[in-house]
């Protein structure tokens, strides 16, 4: 009996030995402009949650509506957004992925990277997790997007000038990229 007891304690140990790995990625601006279709500087309307059997059972979402600008292309927007989780204690639902809080305040002004995922119920256009929101603060007399750390599209605290220069700098860039590749 105490054979099999033993070789469980040693598997058991050998997993935990093994390094684990985030299953967040690090990106740059770019990559992230890459792989979304929207980044806009808003103001978030409206915060509600949602239960929903997709990508899996019994999963709950946010959706945030907001209005502002493109960063992209200059153009107004309005949208519903959608994150997977929710701040909601009634919910009981989170995940270490999804946007703060306080980043996604009813109120706030924030840069949001987001894309429409033709998958999401609803067709709401689906953020790009912890790395769509960034916190729009006013410091020093203006407004100052609120950086998140190595690794991040803005790992510092940016001027929102800066932020709107470069995003749109980075879009034209993308654009350049993909016209080439399409010759």
């Amino acid at each position: 009996m105490r054979s099999p007891k033993f070789v469980v304690a040693i598997l058991a140990a050998a997993a935990l030995a093994v390094p684990v790995t985030a299953a967040i990625k690090a990106m740059s601006l770019s990559e992230l402009m890459g792989i979304t279709t929207e980044t806009a500087q808003v103001r978030i309307l409206e915060k509600t949650s949602f239960s929903s059997d997709w990508p899996i059972e019994n999963v709950t979402w946010t959706k945030l509506k907001v209005q502002g600008e493109s960063l992209r292309t200059g153009q107004p927007v309005t949208a519903e957004l959608a994150f997977l989780g929710s701040h909601d204690p009634a919910d009981h639902y989170g995940t270490s992925e999804m946007p703060t809080l306080q980043d996604t305040r009813v109120g706030a002004e924030a840069v949001v990277f987001w894309f429409k995922n033709p998958d999401m119920p609803g067709q709401l256009n689906q953020v790009f997790d912890l790395g769509g929101v960034y916190r729009v603060e006013q410091g020093f007399g203006e407004p100052v997007v609120v950086g998140k750390g190595e690794g991040f599209a803005f790992p510092e605290n940016a001027k929102l000038a800066d932020v709107r220069e470069l995003v749109r700098k980075t879009h034209l860039e993308l654009l350049a990229a993909q016209a080439g590749a399409g010759k």
